[in-house]
């Protein structure tokens, strides 16, 4: 009997950005898995490319948000509508991304073969060099300030060809089972975003679920195309360190605490030091102005999106 392959709702959230949204949707087009949908949520563009994304790919399922509800909130309605249309599989997918044809097929293949896996990672290049490595799996430690991305920034020379649970999966490219998000709970709004991905990931290891990279599956990346074209490099930093401390705040123990304030340190008097050299003293107050609103900002108890 022919066995039926797993839906897979492929989320792609667009911001002001028709060129590399469009790049993306015709590359999916082309994967070689024979159950999945696209669903490109609008996040409140004003610049006219939702209608000649609609024109172009009459056939994609598009939802329209209002307003800019950011990484976090924007999927979030993705995953709203792919779970009440029982898909089995939710897969967020940066819209600044371009995808290998059996990238999907590789990742529901692993997923498929271990009840426990909850997440899933392929390999992730940078798109110019195209060898350059930006994710090829991930790892965090809690009391670290920041995860850490495997082999990030080296060109690849075979040495990143392993399948293995990580502890860190990036949102850039993220397969996710539904069974998990039910769960768990959806990505939490809080963030924005940045450091949603980690919290989802630290939410499932918590519920049980392991999460995978998978490096026969291949992605290629812009590279936060969309946040520096529209937002710019400082509220990029200023969310950066901001999340770091929600994060925390959220899910540290005491005894984590010292090497998280060491870990932050660190970073601060490093990227201080940088953007002073480069005379970009907004990225500097943004930092700190984060710091700030991490601190001080209401935190509840879960702070998470609800089914």
């Amino acid at each position: 009997m022919h066995q039926v392959s797993p839906k897979v709702s492929i989320i792609t959230l667009t911001w002001n950005s028709y060129e590399v949204t469009r790049d993306c949707l015709l590359t999916l087009k082309k994967l070689d898995y024979p159950n999945f949908e696209i669903v490109v949520v609008d996040n409140g563009s004003t610049d006219g490319s939702q209608q000649q994304l609609a024109r172009e790919f009459p056939d994609v399922r598009r939802i329209c948000n209002a307003t800019n509800l950011g990484f976090a909130g924007g999927n979030n309605v993705g995953i709203r509508d792919a779970l009440a249309r029982d898909a089995d599989y939710l897969l967020l997918l940066n819209n600044d991304t371009i995808v290998s044809p059996s990238f999907l097929r590789e990742l529901v293949d692993v997923g498929q073969g271990d009840a426990s896996v909850g997440l899933l990672n392929p390999k992730i290049y940078y798109l110019e060099p195209p060898d350059r490595i930006w994710y090829a799996g991930g790892s965090y430690k809690r009391g670290w300030g920041f995860a850490k991305h495997c082999g990030f920034n080296r060109t690849d020379n075979g040495g990143y060809n392993q399948l293995c649970e990580v502890s860190f999966v990036t949102g850039c490219a993220l397969l996710a089972k539904t069974e998990l998000v039910r769960k768990i709970g959806l990505l939490d709004e809080s963030f924005f975003f940045l450091f949603e991905d980690l919290d989802w990931c630290m939410r499932a290891h918590d519920a049980g679920f392991k999460a995978v990279y998978v490096p026969s599956a291949i992605v290629w990346h812009r590279t936060a195309a969309a946040t520096v074209k529209n937002l710019g490099k400082p509220i990029r930093d200023f969310n950066y360190v901001k999340n770091s401390v929600l994060l925390a705040r959220k899910h540290l123990e005491a005894r984590h605490w010292p090497l998280y304030f060491f870990s932050m340190l660190s970073f601060l008097t490093y990227r201080t030091a940088g953007f002073l050299l480069r005379a970009e003293p907004k990225r500097v107050s943004a930092m700190f102005r984060g710091l700030w609103s991490g601190w001080t900002a209401e935190i509840s108890q879960e702070m998470r999106g609800t089914l």
